[in-house]
């Protein structure tokens, strides 16, 4: 039965009230799948009544970015005006960020924005940590009555069909959960509220509008769709997506999550197949060659990709849509096992003939003597053209007709002549689960042309993650899978921190990353890679070691240890005994750490009395590491994808960083400055000459007038008070400190 259509956000929530009551549990999709308008209605009459209580299940809301300070506000403000102009803010999301949600309004979350919710005890008192394959279980466990989804809109076989765009992730499992609710006599409905920027996706997207109970369709009620800026990439991260680039197998499979590193392990495959001669160099220049010979030969490889690669990812991140168009996302899988086998076994490889039917026979794919279903099976996947058509035990094509038998000679002599395609069809480079990105991802996917855009197939989690739904299938199609993430610390006996403090304050969520590196471990030739920076700057001014002794908190155990990469080197870490684990990883920290270590490990009995550091590891420092790469600055951009960020608001950005190590300890008389500053993120500098820089204020010196454009767009040109004039001078001074001035 279609769904119950509204053009009224007010009487759609009418209807869900009026056939749930007082007591609505809510699921929403993470990121991009929320419908603003329905989710903010149904707070609206929650604040109006407080007898409905309302409880929202959701992971990642996406939100304009905050500012602490003033001069943060100048620099941010306009950025992010510009980045969700026309995006309706998420009213649960304000009210839980400023600790203002009434007692008939909970949120629980999986996922955060990572770090947003760090000093907010109501987000951390109501965070679920589980693997993204278990959160539709999660879900069913707190009695969800409701799903509300943004869904794109188009057509199917000439039939108007709604479509879960960027978000089938979780929702078919919630669906069915809800429909066997409903029928077992309990109420619950699926309400979808459609935007027509929503890309049309395959895979598990489209879906029958009869899914849903309710559908709010008015144009009124488009709006953009918005994701967070790309973010700059540091040298330091270069030089780890150049290591873990040669770890990628040619005709291998991709994973690897969003941010600044997954930017630049796309560069660094691009460079390796558009540039091999600068790749490697490159790589040269950073030692990989020397450092892992034998990890390189066996796993990886330098070359230029023949084969292609494919994706299978839980996040379909705009890397993949640049390597596709770059020609090396480009290795097809089949969604259907015996084709696969094909491609596999390369019967196919140099075009179809009858050798790809004789194989399908013994396969048991298809009879020898063709029904009207096998026909169809062989047209779907491009074996037999399109115009093949099967009519009473024959085959007609071209004005030809033939006995549908495999067995008969004359019938393969027609069959080889007229009814076989050209090449398979239906082929997909790229499995994922949902997508996020910046805007150019969404205009991508809107303008590709159908066939292209069924190469990008989206699927359930349940698929993208795990090997339990997929199969031998999925086996089959991940083959030398590099599943690539992302950590903040790891242990030196190899266990990785990503998601929490070991106070137990979560900054982000597990997400999918354990789900790859386990799966990693049951593939044959899967790898898990574990991207961590050597090291971070702390709010002291001071540095420290991302490699640790021990944490107080993981979120990948040490027994499912696999390759473990920093700016450095790559620690190769499977089935090694601990103390080969703890000198792998003592070779990829900084050097200014790597005694402590070696210390701690001694005396805990864990490395031999007599073993040092080999010399090679000994200058792992991060000058050598700007120094390695200097000659390779125009082939690794600070912006692999491109930036919404102005020239301008990129040198603000890189000149504000070099203050916030500068601000601590300085006198109180420059009154808010400390407190304005503290928030922005950490860089080099020295105290003292932002005192200076301060110092200066009222005393007539002239700010070069090279700043001035930056001036302007901080709204610091002309200054009118005393904390603007100290503003104006701490900006020139970032500047000139950036050497953007």
């Amino acid at each position: 039965m279609p769904p119950t259509e509204f053009d009224d956000v007010s009487a759609c929530v009418d209807r869900i009230v009026d056939r749930l009551g007082h007591d609505i549990t809510v699921a929403t999709p993470l990121g991009l799948g929320k419908p603003n308008h329905l989710l903010n209605e149904l707070v609206e009459r929650a604040l109006a009544d407080p007898s409905l209580d309302l409880t929202i299940w959701t992971a990642l809301t996406l939100s304009e970015p905050g500012w602490e300070s003033d001069l943060e506000r100048r620099l941010v403000e306009p950025l992010g005006e510009r980045l969700f102009d026309g995006y309706p803010a998420i009213r649960y999301d304000e009210m839980l960020r400023e600790g203002d949600l009434p007692e008939n309004i909970d949120v629980h979350q999986f996922y955060f924005p990572p770090g947003d919710f760090l000093g907010n005890p109501d987000a951390q008192q109501h965070h679920h940590s589980v693997n993204y394959t278990h959160a539709a279980r999660a879900v069913a466990t707190a009695d969800v009555n409701l799903l509300v989804q943004l869904v794109g809109v188009g057509e199917r076989d000439g039939e108007r069909c709604f479509n879960l765009g960027s978000n089938p992730d979780l929702s078919h499992e919630v669906i069915e959960m809800l429909r066997e609710q409903h029928a077992g006599g309990d109420e619950a409905m699926v309400v979808g509220q459609v935007n027509r920027n929503m890309p049309f996706m395959y895979g598990e997207a489209p879906i029958d509008p009869g899914e849903f109970d309710a559908v709010l369709d008015d144009p009124a009620y488009d709006f953009p769709l918005v994701g967070p800026p790309h973010l700059p990439v540091s040298t330091a991260e270069h030089a780890i997506a150049l290591r873990v680039s040669a770890l990628v197998r040619d005709g291998g499979t991709l994973q690897i999550g969003i941010g600044s590193l997954g930017d630049a392990i796309g560069a660094a495959i691009e460079l390796r197949d558009q540039h091999n001669d600068v790749y490697t160099d490159a790589i040269e220049a950073l030692g990989v060659p020397a450092d892992c010979p034998d990890l390189l030969a066996d796993w990886g490889g330098r070359d230029p990709f023949d084969e292609g690669l494919y994706a299978a990812s839980e996040m379909v991140v705009e890397t993949f849509l640049h390597l596709h168009e770059a020609g090396i996302l480009s290795r097809e899988v089949y969604d259907d096992i015996h084709i696969q086998r094909l491609v596999d076994e390369g019967i196919a490889a140099d075009g179809i003939d009858l050798s790809a039917l004789d194989a399908l026979v013994e396969m048991g794919a298809i009879d020898e003597a063709l029904a009207p279903a096998d026909v169809a099976y062989l047209r779907e996947w491009g074996v037999f053209r399109d115009a093949v058509a099967y009519d009473a035990g024959e085959l007609r094509v071209d004005g030809e007709t033939c006995p549908a038998d495999l067995s008969d000679e004359a019938a393969r002599s027609v069959i080889a002549s007229h009814a076989l395609g050209d090449g398979l069809a239906n082929g997909r480079v790229c499995h994922g689960g949902f997508f996020l990105g910046s805007q150019d991802l969404y205009e991508q996917f809107r303008e590709m042309d159908e066939t292209e855009r069924r190469r990008f197939s989206m699927r359930s989690v349940q698929f993208t993650n795990q090997l339990r739904r997929g199969g031998d299938l999925a086996r089959l199609q991940r083959r030398d899978a590099r599943f690539i993430n992302t950590g903040m610390k790891a242990t030196v006996t190899g266990a990785v921190v990503s998601d929490g403090l070991a106070d137990n304050r979560v900054i982000s969520g597990v997400g999918g990353q354990f789900d790859f590196v386990n799966m990693a471990q049951e593939l044959d030739d899967g790898r898990s890679v574990i991207l961590v920076r050597a090291t971070r700057e702390t709010s002291d001014g001071g540095v420290e070691s991302n490699i640790v002794w021990n944490y107080g908190h993981i979120t990948i155990p040490r027994h499912l240890r696999d390759i473990v990469v920093t700016e450095y080197g790559v620690a190769d870490l499977r089935d090694r005994s601990d103390a080969a684990v703890i000198k792998e990883m003592v070779k990829v920290a900084d050097s200014r750490f790597q005694a402590d270590l070696v210390e701690q490990a001694k005396d805990a009995g864990k490395l031999p009395e007599d073993w040092s550091i080999p010399p090679a590891y000994r200058d792992n420092y991060p000058e050598i590491i700007e120094s390695a790469l200097e000659p390779y600055d125009d082939h690794l951009p600070r912006f692999p994808l491109g930036t919404a960020l102005t020239e301008e608001e990129q040198a603000l950005a890189r000149g504000l960083q070099t203050l916030q190590r500068q601000v601590s300890g300085l006198p109180s008389s420059v009154g808010a400055v400390p407190s304005a500053l503290k928030s922005l993120p950490s860089a080099l500098g020295s105290r003292s000459s932002v005192a200076d820089a301060l110092g200066s204020v009222g005393k007539g010196l002239l700010v070069p007038e090279a700043a001035r454009p930056y001036l302007e767009r901080m709204e610091l040109d002309e200054p009118t008070t005393r904390q603007e004039r100290v503003y104006r001078h701490l900006v020139a001074y970032a500047l000139a400190e950036a050497d953007a001035i």
